[in-house]
């Protein structure tokens, strides 16, 4: 894995740097700088406000019946029913018997609305098609790849004007040309077995089996019909994994050897994939139809979905995509919904993302975020769950990624207090929680790095600490300071806190027994000799990974766990995959379940005799 960007220089003194985090998402994050202060040395985030969460759009066709829906459930100051003379009621009641999903929430919100009263007869235009795809990112374009391949007419809606990037690497299981290329073929039972534990059993098993066992298959044919023609991007592929540690298994973080990165510069970029796949479905007859929005789903007399009504540019004409074999929703998360993650999550998580969400963060200069709508608004749940699905009702996974720091490199961490509060090598990917419950409400903690020749192993990179740092010169918030007493100043914590738990970590190096977090001897490094080095690191929330419930083809459930015809979904607008939250086992499972989960949907749209026994060998 290489980074761009020369060597850093010295990490010295207070660097009070504005925008963060480059290699995922500087645009986005240069366009958030207006709203958002940039970090100060009191380390204060602006606490984001409801009309920033919403992204201070127009009100749309789709939005007015959602906030519509909201005002609705305010408590009523009208007749109780009971004589209470104007007193507050509580919510109004939500029609669950005609949209169960209003009955999956955790807070009696009506976040559902109800469906813009647009019809096919009110559209402009009329587009026949097999298969119509919502979305065109990881999931909505493999989807297209696999009905185009099986001969569907196929039309992709993406209310983008280009390819949407959609995160990083990509996880599989035993594809060919992994194996070929070194790395090490997996025991699926014990692949299975660890996820489907560190999920807490949280997880659609037929999913997590399907993927497990057929997921490698679909990348070699992918790779032998798109990315070897290409020419490019099958020869970036790249395994990310630590070398062999005979430690592994008694560390906190672990992880097999299921991610392939598709940038060739070792960054966090998807874009050259999806330009190459997008290609592809349009060399072969597929079409995609970008700056167009959808807006509701149609059905026939028996339930059966037959198409969906999409806008042109926002707010231009409706079109009516008709569908004869079926619909695949792509259309991610609803993590830019206020209503839903207030009805959906629990009380941390909602604060969390109300306060230090980053949404559109997978942007570059040539493929920008064109809609002036919110992403990640929820807008594919709403269309399924108009037309009978049902939502995932325990509390959301949701996905925060750390914008600064060392993030694999196990270095003493301490809260907004000077505390240490945790087992440094787990991972901030499913341990969110543990910085977003901290005491002081913020979304950081301080990362002490020791000063000597000691070289921290990282728990995930085969890179040092050094070398990852080069990649992020001059973005990063770093204090040095001479003493413990005068770091404690710079980052704001009582400098007899931080030096005691610098103090007793001290003695635990010395031992080689962290008997207070268990943290592996060859991790323990004293922090001894100035300057003394402290690096905030930043988490943010991107995305939830929670929706409606489908089954292991991809078709879309009502109440009664019975498919809805013509209706299928995949990524993140799909339920019971991430348990709570994101796991580390297998590096890169979202977006390979996002990318297997799409072609799944795609075959079984296009035929609908398809079945497991017709993957590729």
């Amino acid at each position: 894995m290489k980074l761009g960007g020369p060597r850093a220089a010295s990490l010295s003194n207070a660097r009070e740097i504005g925008p963060l985090w480059s290699v995922r998402a500087a645009n986005k994050l240069r366009l958030m700088a207006k709203e958002k202060s940039s970090p100060s040395s009191e380390g204060k985030n602006k606490t984001v406000s409801r009309r920033s969460f919403l992204g201070g759009t127009a009100v749309t066709v789709g939005s007015a019946a959602a906030l519509a829906g909201l005002a609705a459930c305010s408590p009523s100051s009208g007749d109780d029913g009971g004589g209470g003379g104007g007193e507050s009621t509580g919510p109004a009641k939500l029609d669950t018997d005609k949209y169960p999903a209003l009955g999956d929430a955790r807070n009696p919100i009506d976040w559902l609305g109800t469906p813009p009263d647009i019809t096919p007869e009110d559209c402009a235009e009329t587009v026949e098609a097999d298969v119509v795809v919502i979305g065109a990112a990881v999931a909505g374009e493999i989807a297209a790849y696999s009905a185009v391949k099986a001969g569907a007419k196929t039309v992709v809606l993406e209310r983008n004007g280009t390819a949407h990037i959609s995160g990083s690497g990509i996880a599989f299981s035993n594809a060919r040309y992994m194996i070929e290329g070194g790395m090490p073929e997996i025991d699926k039972y014990e692949l299975f077995q660890k996820i489907f534990n560190e999920l807490q059993g949280r997880c659609d098993q037929g999913l997590l089996a399907s993927w497990v066992w057929h997921s490698g298959s679909v990348l070699d044919q992918v790779t032998e019909d798109i990315l070897i023609p290409a020419g490019g991007p099958m020869g970036q592929l790249q395994g990310v994994g630590a070398p062999a540690d005979p430690e592994k298994p008694r560390s906190l973080f672990q992880n097999m050897s299921t991610h392939v990165n598709f940038d060739d510069s070792g960054g966090d970029n998807l874009e050259k994939f999806n330009n190459v796949v997008h290609d592809w479905i349009e060399a072969n007859g597929g079409e995609i139809h970008y700056n167009t929005t959808a807006r509701v789903l149609t059905q026939d007399a028996d339930g059966r979905v037959t198409g969906v009504i999409a806008q042109k540019d926002d707010d231009g004409d409706y079109v009516y995509y008709k569908a004869s074999g079926g619909v695949v929703v792509a259309s991610g998360s609803y993590g830019g919904n206020e209503e839903m993650i207030e009805a959906f999550a629990n009380p941390w998580l909602r604060e969390y993302a109300r306060n230090y969400r980053v949404y559109n963060a997978r942007v570059t200069e040539t493929s920008p975020i064109t809609t002036k709508e919110t992403m990640d608004d929820g807008s594919g749940h709403k269309m399924m769950c108009w037309v009978g699905a049902v939502m995932e009702q325990i509390d959301p996974s949701f996905q925060s990624w750390e914008d600064t720091g060392y993030w694999f490199w196990p270095f003493l961490q301490v809260d907004t207090a000077g505390r240490r509060f945790r087992n440094e090598s787990s991972s901030w990917l499913d341990h969110t929680h543990l910085i977003a419950e901290l005491p002081a409400g913020v979304n950081y903690y301080w990362q002490i790095r020791p000063t000597n020749d000691f070289e921290m192993p990282s728990t995930l990179f085969p890179l040092t600490a050094d070398q990852w740092a080069s990649g992020f010169e001059g973005q990063w918030v770093v204090h040095e300071a001479d003493t413990i007493e005068e770091l404690a100043e710079k980052i704001e914590v009582d400098p007899a806190v931080l030096r005691a738990t610098v103090d007793r970590y001290n003695e635990i190096c010395a031992s080689g027994v962290d008997d207070d977090y268990g943290k592996l001897p060859k991790f323990l490094n004293a922090v001894e000799g100035a300057p003394y080095s402290a690096t905030r690191a930043e988490c943010h929330f991107y995305c939830t990974s929670s929706g409606v419930k489908n089954d292991r083809f991809g078709q879309v459930l009502d109440k009664e766990w019975n498919p809805i015809p013509g209706l299928f979904a995949a990524g993140n607008s799909v339920g019971w995959r991430l348990g709570s939250g994101y796991q580390m086992i297998a590096g890169g499972l979202c977006n390979g379940w996002a990318f297997f989960q799409g072609y799944v949907c795609g075959a079984k749209a296009a035929n609908a005799d398809w079945t497991f026994d017709d993957m590729p060998a």
